[in-house]
């Protein structure tokens, strides 16, 4: 009864996150409220799962954003984007999306969408584009879906790969997957399913006609009148280096959360932001929402009934090996998009691995289709840190982001399902078995 009344909060919360009637943040708040009132968690369990990491990863990112955007950090960084990717609307969405997609083959996903989001938002700035503009959100979601599409490159850019491998191993005792065999097996996915998201892009939030060597000029004369890095930029800038090499190197350990928390905090120890500035420019309603609807899902989690849906909809023995593929390839991308990767991961993978040979499936290339398959999150604003940014600059709706997001979706999944059964073959890899 728990679950049951869990997947109905769910339900409600999903409905008044697309159409919303009250604010986004509102409705996470009556989410976790709904937790403890309809018995679904105890309330002091309900309201601990607030704190996640991923909330204070938000957290930190915020902050950093309104301290490179104050000092006049980004306005330097937006420039050398641009002047490399001056020639047009197209070259320029193109050049963030192929910038956030390949930093994240040799940095944590997270840790691009946090030098990126001030960048992108300077850019937008300098092109003068209005809150509700379609090349405003081409470009959030261009750096949205490069970070998030990036994130399956390599063992690097996630600990959703990592995870994975690891119960694989204990499934198997002595099985492996190599880093080389994981980049070797999935960068040719995402590289075609980042082509799909430019072109998908382009078609939904075509070009408007903006000159973009002017705003080039413009923004080139407004960096010199900055003159050269000053204090403010400098300590900023120490910062970023610091937090990016702390996600990438204590984030595993710590959380990364724990890691941009403090790595923010030292941006006001060090005089580059004063609280005033970031209570005014950090937007706390996405914090609001993204921390109530991790509670949401980890409170589906708990509560059993994640795992009851799991099951349900799991494919039955004596269906073709081909349908129970796509199958979960489509399973875990729905999944990811309201709970953790993490959890998907570690509730599926395990029954995948046990059923895989009712399944007509190989095991080790399960393994490897679940990992991308929750890496694959473009609809909700809880999906992924990057998609909580992108709807809470105000730029993109929650209605128009989830629409091309659902479009992408539809595309990605053919596409990734002909690719590993396919393309995946001819690298050496099993998917069918015998």
């Amino acid at each position: 009864m728990a679950g049951q009344r869990g997947l109905a909060i769910l339900v409600l919360c999903v409905a008044w996150w697309l159409f919303t009637p009250v604010a986004l943040a509102v409705t996470s708040l009556l989410g976790l409220a709904l937790l403890p009132l309809l018995g679904v968690l105890p309330p002091g369990e309900a309201m601990a799962l607030f704190g996640n990491q991923a909330v204070f990863f938000v957290v930190g990112v915020f902050i950093l954003a309104a301290a490179m955007l104050r000092s006049g950090l980004s306005s330097r960084l937006a420039l050398v984007v641009l002047r490399r990717a001056a020639r047009s609307e197209d070259a320029l969405a193109a050049g963030v999306l192929a910038l956030s997609f390949g930093l994240c083959a040799v940095m944590v996903s997270h840790a691009v969408a946090a030098l990126l989001l001030p960048i992108v938002l300077e850019i937008i700035r300098a092109l003068d584009l209005k809150w509700n503009s379609p090349a405003a959100r081409r470009l959030l979601l261009s750096m949205a879906w490069g970070t998030i599409l990036g994130s399956n490159l390599t063992l690097f850019s996630s600990a959703r790969a990592s995870l994975a491998l690891n119960i694989y191993g204990l499934h198997d005792g002595e099985g492996s997957i190599g880093f080389l065999e994981f980049t070797a097996a999935t960068s040719g996915l995402c590289v075609l399913l980042a082509i799909t998201a430019f072109l998908l892009l382009r078609r939904a939030l075509p070009p408007e006609g903006l000159e973009i060597e002017p705003v080039v000029a413009e923004l080139d004369g407004r960096v010199r009148g900055l003159g050269p890095i000053g204090a403010a930029e400098g300590k900023v800038m120490l910062v970023l280096f610091a937090m990016i090499a702390g996600l990438v190197t204590l984030g595993g350990t710590y959380g990364l959360g724990t890691v941009a928390l403090f790595f923010s905090v030292m941006l006001f120890a060090v005089g580059a932001l004063e609280w005033d500035e970031a209570q005014r420019d950090v937007n706390w309603g996405v914090v609001l929402l993204y921390g109530g609807a991790i509670a949401i899902g980890a409170g589906l989690d708990r509560s059993g009934a994640m795992s009851w849906a799991i099951h349900q909809v799991l494919p039955g023995a004596g269906m073709p090996p081909l349908f129970n593929l796509f199958a979960i390839i489509v399973i875990g991308m729905a999944l990811t998009e309201f709970v953790s990767n993490a959890a998907v991961i570690a509730l599926l993978l395990p029954a995948l691995l046990s059923a895989a040979p009712d399944m007509g499936l190989d095991p080790r290339a399960l393994t490897l289709v679940l990992s991308v398959a929750t890496g694959l999150a473009f609809v909700m604003p809880t999906s992924t840190p990057a998609m909580a940014m992108v709807f809470g600059t105000g730029m993109v709706t929650t209605r128009g982001g989830s629409v091309h997001g659902i479009l992408l979706l539809v595309a990605a999944a053919p596409l990734f399902w002909l690719f590993a059964a396919f393309v995946w073959p001819m690298l050496g890899w099993t998917v069918v078995t015998p």
